[in-house]
């Protein structure tokens, strides 16, 4: 169950502005055969809430592995799907003992495999012709992504998070997931998931968050400055330091990219949407929308 929820959780803060939890920019599925459950090592039953859908409509298949006595008794279903999305090229990731069946499957061929230390062992002596390590948090080698599981699946879904969502939604997920107070992790590389848009200063990440579930309307960085504490010139000045641009440049950016999802997922009129994200006509809208995207709005239709 860690392996799944530390799969959907980073996902579902990434995936919204603030706490709202809507399937916004990201979104997953859990497959099987109709009314099929997977019982988790726990116990808890997980129940699939979709067929199997088309690989190439997914960006990454993730395959997570139970208990070894009994992944051989995975359907054939599974096992047929996942060779269908390897031969589509789609992006396979193998989480614990997902990377076993993804080997039993002879998807790991000229591939190196990540394995918790509890289990190298056992891959050694069911795979003795692949190689693997046990000291990688994750491992992505051409087409593949393997990963031990535990908080180690975090490190990889901010990865995920920041190379298709943007470092702005991978900080949003380590900052929800209170990522930043873990100082002593282990398995989990804590430097790789704090390099995105956040900050030690927790006046700058409140103010980050702050100007984030507004989505950057009715917000001014005099504003922000007062709730966290700071003088307009202090606030301005880390804010620059930790983030890399001004509180007035991020806001407008905040804006900008809810604009974006407006453009690509309602069928709002351009100027409604230039209202409702505080610009005041369509023109201004554009103009600053091409400045940051390259193209006009419309362009995203």
């Amino acid at each position: 169950m860690m392996s799944l929820t530390g799969i959907v959780e980073p996902l579902r803060h990434a995936a919204d502005f603030a706490d709202n939890s809507r399937p916004l920019h990201c979104r997953w599925s859990i497959m099987g055969a109709p009314g099929h459950a997977a019982v988790a090592s726990c116990g808890i039953r997980v129940h699939a809430d979709a067929p199997y859908i088309n690989p190439t409509d997914f960006d990454y298949v993730v395959v997570i592995g139970g208990l070894l006595p009994h992944l051989r008794a995975a359907p054939s279903k599974h096992r047929d799907y996942l060779r269908v999305a390897a031969s589509a090229g789609v992006p396979i990731i193998g989480v614990c003992t997902g990377a076993f069946i993804l080997a039993q499957e002879g998807l790991l061929a000229g591939r190196r495999a990540c394995v918790h230390p509890f289990h190298a062992e056992d891959f050694r002596i069911a795979f003795p012709r692949l190689a693997f390590s046990t000291r990688d948090d994750f491992l992505i080698e051409n087409g593949r992504i393997t990963v031990p599981g535990g908080v180690s699946i975090l490190s990889l879904m901010t990865e995920l998070i920041r190379t298709h969502c943007g470092p702005d939604r991978a900080a949003k997920a380590v900052h929800q997931l209170s990522l930043s107070e873990q100082k002593h992790m282990s398995a989990f590389d804590h430097g790789r998931a704090t390099t995105f848009r956040r900050t030690e200063d927790s006046r700058i990440q409140r103010a980050v968050v702050l100007i984030e579930s507004r989505k950057g309307r009715d917000v001014s960085p005099e504003q922000v400055a007062s709730l966290v504490g700071l003088s307009p010139r202090q606030f301005a000045r880390l804010f620059q330091d930790n983030i890399g641009m001004t509180p007035k440049r991020f806001i407008v950016e905040t804006r900008l990219r809810y604009g974006r999802f407006l453009v690509e997922n309602s069928t709002l009129p351009m100027t409604a949407i230039a209202f409702e994200i505080g610009f005041s006509d369509s023109a201004h809208f554009a103009t600053a929308f091409r400045k940051k995207y390259g193209k006009p709005p419309r362009s995203f239709r």
